[in-house]
């Protein structure tokens, strides 16, 4: 009787078993992305373990995404002193056009395609050649230059979308595939993985937060997409580092997410502005300004007639929270910012010194041009009459000079912002010295030094006279040819 029950049950086993043998066989001929993705994702399958999570061949996710992927093509007249420029009468032939080629994917059925705004930018006709051949021309339905990204609208049937997957789940070391067009071959494809994540690659743009991979991109590859291993767009390629190998960006899919839906909405991305230059809150900046461990970002200036001069905000505040929501460091800043929109009233945490205030901003719409919050640069207050020599701090690291135009001229700064006044002028930065590495250097304009005014040389004297070993010397500067301020710290060495 025993033995008959486990026969009963061993054949019984039997039949599952083949049953769902047979069911992955016919899956995986019916459906091979989902049987893929049932079989090696790593929230279902045992089998990654075994197999170190080696997917294998990545054809049938090249093929289905490949669908997708377009080829742009942007033509750009050029005007007669371009064709003919001084010194060149005659101009070779047929080059009275400028033509780029990039990439882009289509994301929705209706004919909405994204690409990079590099790609298409002055472009007076943009054409898109389908997978299957066909080519149509292009509308603009908007371009957000902070962002690189284009959206644009096509008028064609029978169109496969590619899906935005979520960028924030993507993790360092996860293998990624890019489609695109490098030098005119056509839909190449490159694998790697993801290097890092929250790059910036120009420093100046706030609103940077590229994806690193080292998957070959070149020239044309720009505004193709780079995929996970389900076949998702987790970022848009478009930035190519071309003094090394392997190192190339792509602006992360939720980024492109945002963008996407405001340009469709309303053909421009609506971003808040606050008119505030804020600052991280280094261990130098919280030792010389007495912070403590506070959390959150240090102002270092406030634009006039902006939301934040208006709500009561004050150089040297720390904005802690910015509409409830903790601010960590200046991309959580700019991003909380920028995602609000514009006539929004916010509420801002901020600390004063001992004091813990509750403010209030009605965000405005950040200005052309603006790739942050950075105000124009405030001019100091009338400089003494002192035109006095120079002063070569060997503690400090850097010697300052008198803001005069006979000084810029000396030092060779070439045409200095007129608006700029006051303060004095950084002459020289010992490299080895205190001040080698803030990014102090020779022609910045200081304006504040310890919080207190800079209108001349004995200004600057009287406050860093007071300074002993190991203190810390805050400064507020400007770049001679930008109207922009900054901050810089230097620690003094120990005795």
């Amino acid at each position: 009787m025993i033995m008959k029950r486990g026969l009963f049950f061993a054949g019984l086993c039997a039949v599952v078993v083949g049953a769902a043998a047979v069911a992955l066989v016919v899956a995986s001929f019916a459906r091979p992305q989902i049987f893929q993705s049932l079989v090696f994702d790593r929230k279902w399958s045992p089998l990654n373990l075994a197999l170190g999570e080696s997917r294998g061949s990545n054809a049938d996710i090249v093929a289905q995404a490949n669908q997708g992927v377009v080829t742009v093509v942007a033509t750009r007249a050029l005007r007669p002193e371009e064709i003919a420029p001084a010194g060149n009468p005659n101009p070779a032939p047929n080059s009275n056009v400028q033509r780029s080629t990039g990439t882009g994917f289509v994301i929705d059925p209706a004919g909405f395609i994204v690409t990079n705004e590099h790609v298409i930018k002055n472009a007076d006709r943009i054409r898109i050649r389908l997978s299957d051949g066909r080519t149509h021309v292009a509308t603009v339905i908007g371009a957000d230059h902070a962002t690189d990204l284009a959206l644009l609208k096509i008028e064609a049937g029978a169109l496969t979308p590619l899906d935005l997957g979520d960028s924030d789940e993507v993790r360092v070391g996860d293998p990624v595939i890019a489609i695109g067009n490098p030098l005119e071959y056509e839909r190449s494809v490159t694998a790697g993985i993801v290097s890092a994540k929250g790059r910036k690659v120009y420093e100046n743009e706030p609103f940077e937060d590229f994806i690193q991979t080292d998957a070959a991109i070149n020239r044309g590859n720009s505004g193709g997409p780079l995929l996970n291993r389900l076949g998702e767009v987790i970022g848009v390629n478009t930035v190519i580092r071309n003094d090394g190998r392997g190192i190339s960006f792509a602006v992360p899919s939720n980024v492109a997410k945002h963008v996407v839906s405001q340009l469709r909405a309303h053909g421009y991305v609506a971003r808040g502005y606050l008119g505030v230059t804020p600052a991280n809150l280094t261990p130098e900046l919280r030792d010389g300004l007495n912070l403590g461990d506070v959390h959150g970002v240090l102002v270092a200036d406030v634009a006039s007639n902006f939301p934040a001069a208006h709500a009561g905000v004050q150089a040297y505040d720390v904005i802690t929270h910015f509409g409830g929501r903790a601010v960590n460091d200046t991309d959580d800043f700019f991003a909380l910012v920028a995602n609000t929109l514009p006539h929004q009233r916010v509420e801002l945490a901020v600390l004063r010194g001992e004091q813990r205030l509750k403010l209030h901003a009605t965000l405005e719409q950040r200005p052309a041009g603006n790739t942050g919050n950075q105000p124009q640069v405030r001019p100091v207050s009338e400089k003494s009459g002192q035109k006095g020599g120079q002063k070569n701090d060997l503690s400090l690291g850097f010697s300052v000079r008198e803001n005069t135009p006979e000084v810029q001229r000396e030092l060779r700064l070439g045409k200095v912002d007129t608006e700029i006044t006051g303060g004095v002028i950084v002459a020289d930065v010992d490299p080895l010295g205190p001040a080698a590495d803030s990014r102090l250097s020779m022609g910045n304009i200081i304006l504040e030094a310890n919080r207190q005014p800079i209108r001349s040389l004995e200004d600057f004297q009287k406050v860093t006279s007071q300074l002993r070993a190991g203190g810390v010397l805050v400064i507020l500067y400007t770049p001679p040819y930008q109207r922009a301020v900054r901050l810089a710290t230097i620690k003094l060495g120990q005795d």
